[in-house]
């Protein structure tokens, strides 16, 4: 882990308003993908966050095929 002027530094998160803006479907199914396992995502207390190299590793998963 860096430190920068006395602060550490995280990665950046997707919350699940983020992914809501990403990803082209509503919120019900975004909310259906993410508890099927589909998206890459973590559960924490009773949302979902991501970080954008998980999705963009996902989307080129799956854009392969």
């Amino acid at each position: 882990m860096e430190y920068e002027n006395n602060f550490l530094e995280a990665p950046t998160v997707y919350s699940f308003e983020d992914l809501k803006n990403i990803f082209p479907f509503g919120k019900t199914k975004l909310g259906e993908l993410c508890r099927a396992g589909v998206l890459p995502v973590v559960k924490v207390g009773r949302t979902y966050i991501s970080t954008p190299e998980l999705i963009d590793e996902w989307f080129r998963d799956h854009a392969r095929r």
